[in-house]
């Protein structure tokens, strides 16, 4: 299965739901970018809103990696850079259980989800380092050059740290299948894409099938003029 999508049109990513063929508990697979448009963030950030839990990456707050690749690609002038902001769900604001499997990561989070001094310095540096790797692509399209297609079967390069976050990742689903598997309710993993195919061949493990019907979100676009977009919850990217 297809997870991710780049085309001439821009880069969408996937919202898919696994289930076993008896019903019960409902997986909510949704992979992620960490820059892209706000309306993309607004639009996971609703189909949220019907689940009980969610499993997510990281921390609740702003992405200091998705503000350096954000700013580099208006620095470099990259075709796909204009009104691109780093990925920001506001978890808490679901009302719902939020698990983070890999917070032994986490920056200390602001109370107010502001990113922090040493987030936005590690940004500052980032960010023309690579805008200058963005711009010996030559042709203002690095992103349409980046191997951002993803599916269940991708082969995905991984360091021990990527190793140990997937392990982490995968216990925590392991351990809610096997307290709430006949559950009538629905789970959302919001991870970012490249850990997405060990989660689907994980729940293909475990029993679960893919249901018809899968949703596509408009991460990066090229096209699309400003004006057709949603804007983002009141105060949400307020940082």
């Amino acid at each position: 299965m297809q997870l991710t999508e780049m085309t001439d049109l821009g880069f969408r990513t996937s919202v898919t739901v696994f289930r076993r063929p008896a019903g019960g508990l409902r997986w909510v697979i949704v992979p992620t970018i960490h820059m892209g448009h706000a309306d993309y963030y607004w639009a996971i950030w609703q189909r949220l809103r019907s689940c009980q839990a969610v499993i997510a990456e990281i921390w609740d707050g702003p992405s200091s990696t998705g503000m350096a690749y954000a700013n580099a690609m208006r620095l470099a002038r990259q075709r796909a850079g204009r009104d691109l902001v780093p990925q920001d769900i506001d978890y808490g604001a679901l009302g719902v259980p939020v698990i983070f499997p890999d917070d032994y990561l986490a920056p200390q989070a602001d109370p107010e989800r502001r990113m922090s001094r040493q987030e936005r310095l590690t940004a500052t540096v980032m960010t023309p380092i690579l805008a200058l790797h963005m711009a010996l692509t030559g042709d203002g399209d690095w992103l349409g050059n980046a191997p951002l297609e993803i599916h269940d079967h991708t082969d995905v390069p991984r360091d021990a740290d990527d190793i140990r976050r997937d392990e982490l990742l995968l216990d925590v689903l392991r351990e809610i299948d096997g307290e709430f598997d006949a559950e009538d309710m629905e789970v959302a993993v919001v991870f970012g894409a490249l850990h997405m195919p060990a989660v689907v061949r994980e729940l293909v493990r475990l029993g679960y099938r893919l249901t018809p019907g899968a949703q596509w979100l408009t991460a990066i676009d090229y096209d699309e003029p400003p004006y057709m977009r949603k804007p983002p919850l009141d105060g949400w990217m307020d940082w």
